[in-house]
């Protein structure tokens, strides 16, 4: 499943007041198992987008955070598409860590987020609801119909144009740190949390999967 994070500027969803301390007893690691589980009976198609609160030079080439980057919020927002029902989002802003060697506060968010996907599975489970009615409340956009390019080069000069990138900021950068750089940017310009349309976040994962599927990209 590929994974990638997505740098906000800001919080862009509502603020919870008087967040809790950590109710969890579970590491980064097993969070990640748990929420890998229940995506894969979502059957997701394309990249999943783990965002926070962060500066873009506080994301790796292979569009996991850097050990030391300053996330400045502790909300997180899970978005991915499911084959089955389009286009979903979840944020969590509800915990905070409280003591020394805990999560950070936006992981301890995603186990939040984890749990939540798995009691809304266990209602398909017995029987009160059997055609994934439980998720339409976080659906962000009905699905577009997929984009196509024609060739690398025309996902590469779409993305140029649609990110309006200097050409200062991609001079002398190799082909596939320009290529992240660019699907970063377009996913945040894109999203549809952000006002962007369905037909640029379907254009967005377009590129990436013909990049992808061309090794321009891992």
């Amino acid at each position: 499943m590929e994974w990638q994070i997505e740098p906000m500027s800001t919080w862009s969803y509502p603020d919870t007041k008087g967040r809790k301390g950590n109710p969890f007893r579970a590491n980064f690691t097993s969070t990640i198992k748990l929420l890998v589980a229940e995506l894969e009976h979502l059957d997701v198609q394309g990249a999943v987008a783990v965002r926070v609160v962060a500066d873009e030079a506080d994301v790796r080439r292979d569009g996991m955070l850097r050990a030391k980057a300053n996330v400045r919020h502790p909300g997180v927002a899970l978005s991915f598409t499911s084959k089955r029902l389009g286009t979903l989002t979840y944020p969590c802003d509800a915990f905070r860590a409280q003591y020394s060697g805990e999560p950070a506060d936006w992981q301890i968010n995603l186990r939040a987020i984890a749990l939540g996907l798995q009691h809304l599975r266990a209602l398909d489970r017995y029987g009160i609801a059997g055609h994934g009615e439980q998720y339409t409340g976080w659906r962000a956009i009905e699905a577009a119909a997929p984009a196509e390019f024609d060739s690398v080069d025309a996902a590469l000069r779409w993305l140029l144009d649609f990110t309006e990138m200097p050409s200062r900021d991609i001079s002398g950068q190799a082909t596939r740190e320009v290529a992240e750089l660019m699907l970063r940017r377009a996913s945040l310009k894109a999203h549809p949390d952000v006002g962007g349309s369905p037909d640029d976040w379907s254009s967005v994962d377009a590129a990436r999967q013909l990049l992808k599927k061309a090794r321009v990209i891992a």
